[in-house]
């Protein structure tokens, strides 16, 4: 059991709101968005379940501007004991609480307390602290711990701007127009010369090492990439968790260590946890270890995107799902090891290096806890699935066959009392990256058709144009 007695867990108290209150958001053909929704009913969760949400923030020295790219709650419930990371598309339409509906990502900007009425109204959750890190926070978060190894599951190419806080000119998006410096090495960029870049080159799914600056984009990579925003939330997913492991890993969350960080950090960081909950949190996690935290998607309700004005495109959660899922996500059961879901063993039998931690991330996305990962010598061309279980009730033989994309002969019944209900065999069929075997959790709803301009019946010639000759 986790100890969480330095925290308060107190309700988030919502302002009244008029369900027929004018949203300010034209209508399309679509939807009706004149009205906001029925607030989500609140999440039931453990008694002592402490919510913290993690927010990326785009704050850039000269614009300004608080919107948060990286949306992530982390749901801690002391008695599982398991911390649940559930991330939310920054696209996603919500109504906010004395202003109208907009997308989930400009809450933050109208202040830490808005932004827990909205979480509130639309997700049933009851925030009770922030933490929201700005680029430079992260890029020497990653620096200080000598680089940041990271389990890809797809594949990702990026060329980037070197410095992250620079906004080119869309009249001349390559070349730099005015004099500008370098916010991380004071490097002076003169007007005429080619934006200085860098670039991210995943070709497959494996273990990378990526710098400050490579995690930073690998974070906030979108445009072009397969996935959009969706990719972009489970790669922020897999920072965060490559972040504590590593920590854990060189002996800093301890309480010699954190102060220090504290301090130098601090500036990059707005949070209304203290120091001292801050170390108590890091001793815990170093506790707790890798296996009990869990990763939940937003996605997951279903969505519908949607361009509307004039918010643009956004993300239109099935609010009716919203609370049942929440339900089920959020609470850990306590009569798995480790609070987290179904214990399964991996086996690499692709003959390739480190393909076993991948095998193992893919799985941790679906919910499954990865209690061991191990290479064999042996190389398997299809992938196998041993099934240890002894009854067909509750079983994940479905979401396995579905999610990876496996064949009716790949499952192997061997029912045993092993501690694991499933061995995962992964061979070179072995699909990572989600989002070429799972479907797409959103449908796309047409832009509405312009209403057709009256043409006059008597048509009046434009005047002439004056010439030189």
């Amino acid at each position: 059991m986790l100890d969480l007695s330095a925290f308060a867990t107190g309700r988030v108290v919502l302002p009244n709101v008029p369900v027929t209150a004018t949203t300010g958001i034209v209508p399309s053909e679509a939807f009706s968005l004149t009205m906001p929704p029925p607030p989500v009913p609140a999440i039931r969760l453990r008694a002592g379940t402490v919510n913290i949400a993690l927010l990326g923030v785009d704050t850039r020295p000269l614009q300004g501007g608080r919107l948060t790219d990286v949306i992530m709650l982390a749901s801690i419930d002391p008695y599982a004991p398991a911390v649940t990371l559930l991330s939310i598309p920054r696209d996603t339409l919500v109504y906010v609480p004395g202003h109208r509906m907009d997308k989930v990502n400009t809450a933050f900007a109208r202040g830490p307390e808005v932004f827990r009425q909205t979480i509130k109204y639309n997700f049933g959750l009851d925030v009770h602290y922030h933490a929201a890190v700005n680029f430079a926070g992260l890029v020497n978060a990653v620096d200080i711990l000598g680089g940041l190894e990271i389990v890809a599951t797809c594949p990702l190419y990026q060329i980037f701007p070197k410095d992250p806080y620079y906004l080119a000119d869309p009249t001349a998006p390559l070349t730099v127009t005015t004099t500008y410096t370098d916010t991380f090495t004071g490097e002076v960029w003169a007007p005429g010369q080619r934006v200085p870049t860098l670039t991210i080159a995943i070709p497959r799914a494996g273990v990378y090492k990526l710098n400050g600056l490579q995690t930073l984009a690998y974070v906030r990579a979108r445009a072009g990439v397969r996935g959009g925003d969706l990719d972009r939330m489970r790669r922020a997913q897999q920072v965060v968790r490559a972040l504590i492991s590593q920590a854990r890993q060189q002996g800093i969350l301890t309480i010699t260590r954190l102060p220090a960080l504290y301090a130098q950090f601090r500036r990059h960081v707005q949070t209304d946890l203290t120091l001292e909950q801050i170390v108590s949190l890091a001793l815990q996690a170093d506790r707790l270890g890798d296996v009990a935290l869990r990763s939940r998607h937003l996605d997951e309700v279903g969505m519908t995107g949607a361009v509307l004005e004039p918010v643009g495109a956004v993300l239109i959660p099935n609010r009716e799902n919203i609370a049942p899922y929440l339900q089920r996500a959020l609470n850990a059961p306590l009569n798995q090891r480790a609070g987290e879901g179904i214990p399964v063993e991996v086996w690499n039998a692709t003959g390739w290096r480190n393909f076993g931690l991948v095998a193992a991330e893919r799985l941790r996305d679906l919910g499954f806890s990865v209690l061991s990962v191990q290479d064999t010598t042996e190389v398997y061309t299809q992938t196998k699935v041993i099934d240890f279980t002894t009854t067909r009730k509750g079983s994940a033989i479905p979401l396995l066959e579905r999610a990876l994309n496996l064949r009716p002969d790949s499952v192997i019944a061997q029912p045993s009392r092993s501690r694991f209900h499933y061995r995962i065999v992964a061979g070179q069929d072995f699909e990572a990256c989600y989002h070429k075997t799972t479907p797409a959790n959103i449908r796309y709803a047409p832009r509405p058709t312009p209403t057709a301009t009256a043409i006059p019946a008597v048509i009046t010639p434009a005047p002439e144009r004056a010439t030189d000759e």
